[in-house]
This record gives structure tokens, C-alpha cells and sequence, in this order.
């Protein structure tokens, strides 16, 4: 064998990009893994480890720090125990080493089964599978079938911790089969690619497609330094993507050179504020807001979504469970006092969620939120769940009021570069609240703070740490609502007084 080791990651980084492939082996130091990158890796270990689970008495192959000893261990454990599942089997091909997730023993030899965390098949998985097979094949593994498992998101656990049904199991023979002629010239040309120099190839859909780049910033360098337009045409609110094409056909890259024929009603005023660098508010929307009685309550909620659900009646990647909420209640014009509700025991938070809610809400008094739809939404969702809650939870629905659409039909200033979202509003209204200063700054955060402070493994001195950034997290996400209440109606405290 000659030439560089490659594995099945290495095949799937060269058939995404080869740059990519060059510089994950030649300049690793300018790898950049997002945090999102990284809650994918985890929620795949979690996945995984439950299919594991779900077949007894399996062998784990484990060996991570020394593959030839992992590969000896398989050859071990398959002639050893043929009855008996393998979990991570270890084997190579003309330099190109793979590890299987589940090798089930069957009839006709071994099921293959690979384990994703997605909710469906996507084309990159044939194409692990694929390459998986192919070197199984060249170690004479006799395959029955190849599979792709998968999370089914209509399974619902009972909290019995019975996982079984989590995975739709996809068979993918007929997929699989026509690419392994293909294999053996991956391999050889993803070998060229790293015998060669860097590769010049131009950011372009690849960047993040199956996977987001981690080299971009690498590769976006040059086209950083290349002066871009203030305002391009992305800022353009909900503009056709083919509306965008045309315009850059015709060589138009600014946002503020687009002609008034492409522009509806909410993009020229977009246009408009941003040629002239002058926020625009209108005076509705402070009328509408000065009409509401107080008390008034602002409320927000923080939720998890888990891949292997964790509380009974839940459903992987589709319930939203409640752990926080914060709500800033103005008493009087500028009088505020603060109640939050925040479980992090890894209990189901969703009872003590609506129960502290009810309580803190009462009767009567508008409930501000920022889109609707979110926060009603789990309201239903809890008092489906809770029917003798189900009469308080529903009421509270119905004194909402939606902040969002009211700021977007009065109010755009330059910097929000066509966003309305509570993040893009809040600094040009309140910039004394910053969110980049928190342990905790948006809702992906969040969700990975929570994960992290229920786990076992994680030390206390963390998880107080985590705890208190989700704390600061949520009540500036309701503190915000409230300064954008104010600045619609004008009101300017020198100080907001607690109660």
C-alpha cells in the first residue's frame, strides 16, 4: 500500500470537496468546527450508544487509539462469537479502513447497519454505506443486506427506558450496489488529491453541502478582502431567489441599486431606509401598544428537542419540552419585578412548567410575545398534556399579543440589514443589552447548555455555570420585549424601577 491512509470520513470529506480533503490532512491547524458541528457529534454519540442498546450482548470494539489492534479485535470477536452482534468493527482495504456501527449475524451473513441520527436517508449515507460494503466485501464479510437506521420521529417512548422502534431500518442493497464499482477510484483519486498541491477551488454550494466546511474561513479569505456592497440584495425581505439571479445577470450586487420595479411595498421601504441611513418608526405602533391595559406580562420560553427522547409522551426531534421560562411584569408604566421557572434536574419539566406559568400569569393582563406561534404553540401542546390544567393554559393563549408583526409593519432601521428577529432589533434600540457578553447567547446555546447539565458526566462547578448563563439568557430575551414596548411608545425611563 502507498500513498495516505484514508478512511470512510476522509472518502466523504474528497467527495464533498477535495480542498477539503487536502487541508483537513495537510493544514488540520485551520480547521474551525462550529458549535453546531459539534452538537451534531454529540447527538450522534447518543444515537448511537442507544442502537447499540438495542441489541444484547454485543461485542464493542473498542481500540479507538490503535486501529491495527481494533481490526485484530474484530477478526477476533467474528470468529470467536459468529452468534453475536458487533458494535464498531474495525477493518481495511488497500489503505482504506472503516468501522461498521452494527454488525448483526443473520442467516446469510451479517446484516450491516449503519446508524444515523437524521429523521430520513440522505444521499451521503448511500455513499457511506457504499464504501462501508466494499471494504467489508474485500475482507470477505458475507453481507445479507446493507441498512441504513434511522430515527423515526412517530415513535413515542412511555419512559419505561425501552428504546425499541427509535429506528426505522432502511435496506439499501439496491442503492448501494451500483456504487461499489466506484469505490476503488474514490479511493485512488481522493490519494491523488492529497500526492498534490492545494487544490484552487471557489466557495460555492459544496461549502456547505452534505456538511458546513470547517476550512470556509479558510477559503472565504480572499473573498473577505473583496470590498462587498453594505446592503446586499439578501437584506431584501422575503425577495424571490430567482428575483435575486436575474438582478445579478444584470450585474446589480447592491440592495440599494435594485430598480423600484422589482421591489414590492416592504423591500422599497427597506431600500429607502437604508439609502437614507434614517431608522423609520411609525406612529402605529406605539397607538396599538397604548391601548393595552397592566398589568402586563413578557414572556418567553426556552425548550429541548432530543433525537432519543428522554420523558415519557415524547417524540424524538418533534416535541418541544418546556424547561424555562422568563416573564417581566410591568405593573405600572416602567415598574418591572421578574419571575422566571427553570428546570434543570433532568426531571420532565413540562407539569412544573405550566404550573408555575398559571400561577405567575393570573387572570388578566396582555402577555407579550416575540412570534406567536412558538410560544402558543407549547402552550397547546401542554395543555393537550395536561387536561385539568388544559381551561387556565388556553386563556393564557388568548391574551397573547405578538410583538413581531408589530415591529415589522412600523419599524426598520439600517443595521437590522432586512431582519426583524428580537437580536437584530435589539441593538439598535437598546444597546446596552448585549447578548455576546453571556455564557448562554442564543437558542441553539441554550438547548446545548441544558443537554450539558443534565448529563452525568458533567461537573457541578459547570453546571452552575450553565445554569446561571440559561438565568441571564432568558431574562434578556424578555427584558428586550420590554425595551421594545418603550421604544414604540416613546417612553424613556431614566432608570426601570423594580418592584
Amino acid at each position: 500500500m502507498a500513498g495516505h491512509g484514508l478512511s470512510k470520513s476522509r472518502i466523504a470529506a474528497w467527495r464533498q470537496c477535495p480542498k477539503r480533503l487536502w487541508l483537513q490532512i495537510h493544514h488540520p491547524e485551520l480547521l474551525e468546527t462550529s458549535a453546531s458541528t459539534e452538537r451534531s457529534f454529540k447527538i450522534g454519540y447518543e444515537v448511537g450508544e442507544v442502537a447499540q442498546g438495542l441489541f444484547p450482548n454485543g461485542i464493542l470494539i473498542e481500540d479507538n487509539d490503535n486501529l491495527s489492534a481494533a481490526i485484530a479485535s474484530t477478526k477476533q470477536a467474528i470468529n470467536a462469537h459468529p452468534d453475536l452482534p458487533i458494535f464498531e468493527a474495525t477493518f481495511q482495504h488497500d489503505g482504506l479502513l472503516v468501522r461498521s456501527d452494527l454488525l448483526v449475524p443473520s442467516l446469510n451473513g451479517y446484516r450491516m447497519i449503519e446508524v444515523k441520527s437524521s429523521a430520513s436517508v440522505k444521499p451521503y449515507h448511500i455513499d457511506d454505506c457504499a464504501i462501508q460494503a466494499w471494504v467489508l466485501q474485500q475482507n470477505n464479510i458475507a453481507l445479507s443486506s446493507v441498512e441504513l437506521a434511522h430515527i423515526d420521529t412517530q415513535f413515542e417512548y412511555q419512559g419505561d427506558g425501552n428504546y425499541q422502534g427509535l429506528f426505522n431500518h432502511e435496506k439499501l442493497d439496491g442503492a448501494v450496489s451500483p456504487l461499489l464499482k466506484f469505490v476503488p477510484n474514490w479511493v485512488t483519486e481522493a490519494r491523488n488529491t492529497l500526492s498534490g498541491g492545494e487544490q484552487s477551488i471557489e466557495i460555492g454550494s459544496q461549502c456547505n453541502d452534505p456538511f458546513e466546511c470547517p476550512f470556509i474561513a479558510h477559503c472565504s479569505r480572499d473573498v473577505a478582502a473583496k470590498k462587498q456592497p453594505a446592503f446586499p440584495l439578501d437584506i431584501m425581505y422575503r425577495m424571490q431567489v430567482s428575483t435575486k439571479d436575474e438582478l445579478r445577470d444584470k450585474g446589480i450586487e447592491d440592495a440599494l441599486q435594485v430598480p423600484a420595479e422589482y421591489l414590492n411595498k416592504m423591500q422599497q421601504w427597506i431600500q429607502r431606509v437604508s439609502q437614507t441611513g434614517v431608522a423609520e418608526l411609525l406612529p402605529q405602533a406605539g397607538q396599538v401598544l397604548s391601548k393595552l391595559p397592566y398589568p402586563r406580562y413578557y414572556l418567553d420560553f426556552e425548550t429541548i428537542t432530543l433525537a432519543v427522547p428522554r420523558w415519557a409522551k415524547t417524540n424524538p426531534y418533534r416535541t418541544q419540552v418546556p424547561f424555562q421560562w422568563s416573564c417581566h411584569i410591568e405593573t405600572a408604566q416602567g415598574q418591572l419585578k421578574h419571575e422566571m421557572f427553570l428546570s434543570v434536574s433532568g426531571e420532565d419539566p413540562r407539569r412544573a412548567c405550566a404550573e408555575t406559568m398559571i400561577a405567575t400569569l393570573g387572570d388578566d393582563g396582555p402577555i407579550f410575545v416575540y412570534y406567536q406561534s412558538f410560544e402558543k404553540s407549547r402552550i397547546s401542546e401542554l395543555a393537550k398534556l395536561f387536561p385539568d390544567l388544559a381551561e387556565a393554559l388556553l386563556d393564557i393563549n388568548d391574551r397573547i399579543v405578538d410583538l413581531l408583526p408589530i415591529a415589522r409593519a412600523n419599524y426598520y432601521h439600517p443595521k437590522m440589514k432586512g431582519s426583524w428577529s428580537i437580536k437584530a432589533v435589539l441593538p439598535t434600540i437598546a444597546p446596552d443589552l448585549d447578548y455576546s457578553q453571556l455564557e448562554v447567547g442564543n437558542g441553539g446555546d441554550a438547548q446545548e447548555a441544558y443537554r450539558e447539565i443534565v448529563h452525568s458526566d458533567t461537573p457541578d462547578a459547570r453546571k452552575r455555570v450553565l445554569t446561571a448563563g440559561l438565568r441571564d439568557y432568558c431574562t434578556l430575551d424578555t427584558l428586550a420585549m420590554v425595551r421594545l414596548v418603550w421604544f414604540f411608545e416613546g417612553f424613556q425611563p431614566s432608570a426601570p424601577k423594580e418592584v
